[in-house]
């Protein structure tokens, strides 16, 4: 399993990277303390951050794994 620096490189490098997966998210934000959930929707999901409680939700990429631009966005703006 890739270390957090390793995910971070990656989720932050440019061009963005197409095929930065699901998996690799939920690793990404179980390091930086974050408990995911199943939001809303069917194919939703989200993450929490334990001590500030706050939340990163949108939908999960279908049909394939890796995530959408705007998801890489936001996930971006979440961590920063």
């Amino acid at each position: 399993m890739p270390k957090k620096k390793e995910l971070l490189e990656k989720l932050f490098r440019k061009p963005y990277p197409r095929n930065f997966t699901v998996k690799e998210l939920d690793s990404l934000m179980s390091k930086c303390d974050c408990t995911k959930f199943q939001g809303g929707r069917g194919s939703g999901i989200g993450y929490v951050h334990n001590k500030t409680k706050r939340i990163l939700q949108f939908d999960g990429p279908h049909p394939g794994k890796e995530l959408y631009k705007y998801q890489i966005e936001k996930t971006k703006v979440f961590i920063i």
